[in-house]
C-alpha cells in the first residue's frame, strides 16, 4: 500500500511541472504578442515611411553597373549587367531589407 502512494505521488509531480511550464510559456507568448501588436500598430501609423524604405532599399539593390564582357566582341550576348541580385543570394537581400525596417522601428519606438 505504501508503494502505491509513492507511485501515485510521482505521477502528480510531472503533471504539476508540465502545468507550470505551460503557464510560463503562455505568459511569455502573451508578452510577445503584446509587443508585436504595438509594433504592427506603429508600422501601420507610419506606413508611408516603411513603404518608402522598402522602395528605396529595392532600388538601391537593383543598381546595375556597366556591362562586363569577356573581351570577345563577336559574342556580345555573353555580356552581363550584374546587379546586387546577381552577386548576393535572395536571403541576404531580404536580411538587408528587414534589418533596415527593424532599425527604423527601433528609432520610432525610442522617440515615442
Amino acid at each position: 500500500m505504501d508503494e502505491h502512494i509513492v507511485v501515485k505521488g510521482k505521477r502528480k509531480r510531472p503533471a504539476r511541472a508540465l502545468r507550470w511550464l505551460l503557464l510560463v510559456v503562455a505568459a511569455v507568448a502573451m508578452v510577445f504578442r503584446d509587443k508585436v501588436q504595438k509594433d504592427v500598430a506603429l508600422i501601420m501609423a507610419h506606413s508611408r515611411l516603411f513603404v518608402g524604405i522598402a522602395m528605396f532599399s529595392i532600388g538601391i539593390l537593383m543598381f546595375q553597373s556597366d556591362k562586363y564582357c569577356d573581351g570577345n566582341p563577336s559574342v556580345y550576348a555573353a555580356c552581363t549587367r550584374p546587379s546586387t541580385y546577381y552577386y548576393y543570394p535572395w536571403w541576404a537581400i531580404i536580411l538587408v531589407v528587414l534589418g533596415s525596417f527593424l532599425v527604423v522601428l527601433w528609432f520610432l519606438r525610442k522617440n515615442k
